[in-house]
């Protein structure tokens, strides 16, 4: 969580994003944050975030930046990449919930609390690391396992 007020960046930033109609004058976050003077770009993120519905004008965006529409087109567009990125999470959800109870965590109250101790003998039988400490590492080389 940033600790930083946003309000005291909302008018610079609508007023820099005010001149940035269609995709073509998009800014991006990085942009946004060194152009209103903002010392970290988790605070444009967040002011972005939590207040897109107080900007006098509608907001867009892609993988240029930020905008304000210049078509129908461009609101479809950013439509519909919400629309799919949304259905993208509801699917992975999906598969995390359905994969969890496959691997005995009990769902309770639409949570999911810890398996009984019988996951330690499921994980073992799996061939999977029993303890969470260490059995994710990130590698920092790639070592390809036939040697080549």
């Amino acid at each position: 969580m940033i600790l930083q007020d946003t309000d005291q960046y909302f008018d610079v930033v609508s007023r820099l994003l005010a001149s940035c109609r269609g995709k073509q004058r998009a800014m991006t976050i990085d942009q946004i944050t060194q152009a209103a003077g903002i010392p970290d770009r988790r605070i444009t993120e967040q002011l972005l975030e939590s207040r897109l519905a107080d900007f006098p004008f509608l907001l867009v965006a892609s993988g240029r930046g930020y905008y304000i529409p210049a078509s129908a087109e461009d609101i479809n567009r950013y439509v519909h990449s919400l629309h799919s990125r949304h259905r993208k999470l509801q699917l992975r959800e999906l598969t995390v919930r359905r994969k969890a109870v496959a691997s005995g965590y009990p769902l309770e109250n639409d949570h999911f609390t810890d398996p009984p101790g019988h996951q330690a003998e499921l994980f073992a039988a799996a061939g999977l690391p029993t303890s969470p400490a260490g059995s994710c590492r990130r590698s920092t080389r790639y070592e390809n396992p036939n040697g080549v």
